[in-house]
C-alpha cells in the first residue's frame, strides 16, 4: 500500500501540486484536484498499475485523499 501511495504522491509532484500535501489531506477542499485533474489521475493510475477503475468507483469519497485513492487501486488490483 505504501508503494501505491508514493506513486500517487509522485503524480502530484510531477504536476506541481504536492506542496503541503500529505496522505490524509482533503484533495478537494485543499484545491489539489479539479475534474480535469481527477480524470488525468484516473488515467495515470490505470496505466501505472495496469488496472481498470470502474465509473462507480470514481466518487468524491474515493478520491478525497491519497489514502482513499490507494484503497481504490488496491481493490482494482484484486479483481
Amino acid at each position: 500500500m505504501e508503494e501505491i501511495k508514493e506513486s500517487i504522491m509522485e503524480f502530484f509532484r510531477m504536476n506541481g501540486k504536492a506542496e503541503g500535501l500529505t496522505n490524509d489531506t482533503d484533495l478537494f477542499k485543499g484545491g489539489y484536484v479539479n475534474s480535469l485533474f481527477a480524470l488525468q489521475m484516473v488515467m495515470y493510475l490505470e496505466k501505472t498499475f495496469h488496472i481498470k477503475i470502474k465509473n462507480k468507483e470514481i466518487t468524491e469519497k474515493n478520491f478525497k485523499t491519497i489514502d482513499s485513492i490507494a484503497q481504490v487501486v488496491e481493490r482494482a488490483q484484486k479483481k
